[in-house]
């Protein structure tokens, strides 16, 4: 049956399935294309978010103002972008069939999305803070939020992408990518709510601290790449649940 779930990244791209498979092939795929995702534009994401944050810095940048939301929002943005389409040419180098044109533009629309969540998490973190909130239930909000932001930036820039534009490698909105857009917007917001564990500042109610905290000191370079790992490995947790417990041809990547 088709799916009534797919974008850009589904693993069938609008076509038929050729044939039945188990449930288990599925989980099984589902998770190879999470980590596909989760290397070519999550880790980029957090990455390019981080170091967006140190040039806002280094510029004077307050993190309460808007220069500074701007600026890592574009991190997110360029992350995104350069991340899918780098692969995707990569890919290409090594004798896949890709459309690179395409995937640009498949680039574009989801480092637009990428922006309008970069540019809404310290914004929302910030809130967080002046409400005196713990790790968890600032990770919660900030999850919500960013879900909320890289939704609307998908549906917003799939009718401009899509419609106006009529990009080749933008499908146009409809009910399809409305549900299956909301599947991949949980899952980047699990990456932007574990991203919050790189803030030290909660001190021991941080419990991804261990794993992901930017303690200070830490070179700018190795807290990119820690911020990185943050934000992929909240959204390998979520997309994790949703692989094994979404029925077939409903989740975003089938």
């Amino acid at each position: 049956a088709r799916s009534l779930g797919r974008n850009e990244l589904s693993m069938h791209k609008g076509k038929e399935e050729a044939k039945a498979e188990s449930f288990g092939k599925l989980v099984v795929d589902r998770l190879a294309i999470m980590l596909d995702v989760a290397v070519s534009k999550i880790f980029p994401a957090g990455f390019g978010w981080q170091s967006a944050s140190v040039v806002a810095g280094n510029l004077g940048f307050a993190g309460n103002s808007l220069p500074f939301f701007v600026c890592t929002g574009f991190g997110d943005f360029a992350g995104v972008l350069i991340g899918h389409t780098g692969f995707k040419a990569l890919y290409s180098a090594v004798g896949y069939d890709v459309n690179l044109k395409k995937e640009a533009q498949t680039g574009l629309l989801l480092g637009s999305a990428a922006f309008f969540s970069g540019f809404a998490w310290q914004p929302i973190l910030n809130t967080c803070n002046a409400l005196n909130m713990g790790f968890s239930e600032s990770a919660f909000w900030v999850c919500t939020g960013c879900t909320l932001a890289f939704y609307a930036g998908l549906r917003v820039f799939r009718t401009v992408y899509g419609s106006a534009m009529d990009m080749e490698g933008v499908e146009a909105p409809s009910y399809a990518n409305l549900k299956a857009d909301w599947g991949l917007s949980i899952s980047i917001g699990g990456a932007t709510g574990a991203f919050v564990g790189t803030d030290v500042s909660f001190g021991a109610g941080n419990w991804l601290r261990p794993l992901v905290g930017i303690e200070d000191g830490t070179p700018d370079l190795v807290g990119s790449v820690i911020a990185g790992s943050s934000t992929a490995l909240g959204f390998c947790a979520f997309q994790t649940i949703q692989s094994v417990s979404v029925p077939k041809g409903k989740c975003w990547v089938d």
